[in-house]
This record gives structure tokens, C-alpha cells and sequence, in this order.
């Protein structure tokens, strides 16, 4: 199972530097010959979701979010599927090594298993 496991994995690595060597583009980017000019047309977005707007932003600094300071564009259901995913990582990771102890302690003394 492992074996297939780092076959999928070795295969979608190679398959991914594939694909970005094919989009990469023929001339080297320092190859460039026009330097483009700056403009004062830029605007610059100051807003930012995650700050209060209506409170004082050192009211808010703290190892615990105080009342009042959050954002509703905090959370969501990304960080719900991030959460979860976590979680159900370690309960992989520590149900196998629970299996394994199991697996050890109800082998007789004598038994020897090799491992590959």
C-alpha cells in the first residue's frame, strides 16, 4: 500500500514539473528588452477586511480576540474544511500507531516480523 502511495506521489510530481516546464516561457526573463515606465495611475486599496473599522486597531492587539474586534470575513467554511481535514489526518496517523501497539502486544514472545 505504501509502495502505490509514493508511486501516485512520485508520478503527479513528475507530472506537475511537466506541466509548468511547458509553460515556461522560451527567453529568460532578464532577457527583457522594454523596462515598463511607472505610472502614477496606481491606486492603492488601504481597506482591509480583516482590521475593525470602527475601533481603534491597539484596542484590539492581543493574544485573545476581544469582543467587538473580529471580522465577519474571519472562518468561514475554508477554514471549517481545514479543521476537519487536520483532525482526520491525526486520527489516521494515531489509529495506525494504536493498530500497530495492538498488532505487537497480542504477538507471542518468540514471533519475529521483518519489516521491508
Amino acid at each position: 500500500m505504501v509502495r502505490i502511495l509514493l508511486a501516485v506521489a512520485v508520478v503527479a510530481g513528475v507530472a506537475t514539473v511537466l506541466a509548468v516546464a511547458a509553460e515556461a516561457p522560451a527567453t529568460p526573463v532578464y532577457a527583457a528588452t522594454t523596462v515598463p515606465t511607472p505610472t502614477d495611475d496606481v491606486t492603492i486599496d488601504t481597506a482591509n477586511p480583516f482590521l475593525p473599522e470602527d475601533q481603534d486597531l491597539t484596542a484590539c492587539v492581543g493574544t485573545l480576540q476581544r469582543p467587538g474586534c473580529g471580522s465577519s470575513e474571519r472562518g468561514g467554511w475554508h477554514q471549517n474544511l481545514v479543521a476537519i481535514a487536520m483532525v482526520g489526518g491525526l486520527l489516521i496517523v494515531f489509529g495506525r500507531v494504536a493498530w500497530s501497539v495492538r498488532r505487537n502486544r497480542n504477538r507471542p514472545k518468540g514471533d519475529v516480523v521483518s519489516t521491508p
